[in-house]
């Protein structure tokens, strides 16, 4: 099953409930509204292909201990759903930028078939400072284009994690720039959008500094907290019923 989406998520803001179960509920305190896009892709009867392309924090092999990273988690939180024969492909790649995805795009996604294809990048982009923000968001639209076109697959886009004031300094000085540059081509495109910057924003810094495992890479916890991001905005993130909600998060 393959859709292009025509309109682009508007994303929201939501409070914890107050009593909830949920190990992150008393610092999560905004979480995106679920996208009809998203939700509507789990509420399919059909297998899909899921697509995760990027860096070394969509790869998670970076600090994460042999801990799942968040795609990987995202795989579990489908199987829980009972989505077993969907199959989630990641060929991220540690140091790579957009201009990589966009040069392997066939290697690494469009030979896979996919129906959804998750782009995370952003961090190792800066390296370009800020001149280097205009050509980052042509390559990134081009892109997003390429796989509408050439697969037909639901894009969907993110911000990259907070960082810490240890991060080298090309990802201090601009990560606030490259990640506008992607909220403005996900107001512009018809994606799916996730806004993890904003959220990890959104949460104390004595909270945020347990989710990393160096100055930009997130830990175990980190990716515990993307993957909730990731899963709220499809609409089923469930405290009460999934092992992956309730798996602890400082």
């Amino acid at each position: 099953m393959k859709t292009t989406p025509t309109s682009n998520p508007v994303a929201g803001k939501t409070s914890a409930a107050a009593g909830s179960t949920d190990p992150a509920a008393a610092h999560a305190g905004t979480g995106p509204r679920p996208d009809p896009k998203a939700t509507g892709l789990l509420a399919g009867p059909d297998p899909l292909t899921w697509s995760f392309v990027g860096d070394s924090v969509t790869a998670a092999g970076w600090h994460t201990w042999g801990s799942r990273g968040y795609a990987e988690l995202f795989h579990e939180r489908l199987r829980e759903l009972g989505r077993v024969r969907d199959t989630v492909i990641n060929t991220a790649v540690s140091g790579w930028r957009i201009d990589d995805i966009r040069d392997e795009l066939e290697q690494i996604c469009l030979r896979h078939a996919p129906d959804v294809v998750v782009i995370g990048t952003g961090l190792n982009d800066t390296r370009g400072g800020a001149e280097g923000v205009a050509a980052f968001g042509a390559t990134y639209r081009g892109v997003i284009d390429r796989l509408h076109r050439e697969s037909g697959a639901v894009v969907v886009v993110q911000t990259p994690n907070d960082t810490l004031p240890t991060a080298p300094d090309h990802v201090v000085a601009h990560l606030d720039a490259y990640a506008e540059e992607i909220r403005s081509i996900a107001a512009e495109a018809p994606v799916v959008f996730i806004d993890h910057l904003a959220h990890w924003r959104a949460t104390a810094e004595n909270t945020t500094f347990h989710w990393l495992g160096h100055g930009c890479h997130p830990n175990a916890y980190g990716h515990r907290a993307m993957a909730r991001t990731f899963i709220q905005a499809f609409g089923a993130w469930d405290p009460e019923g999934s092992r992956v909600a309730r798996l602890t998060l400082p």
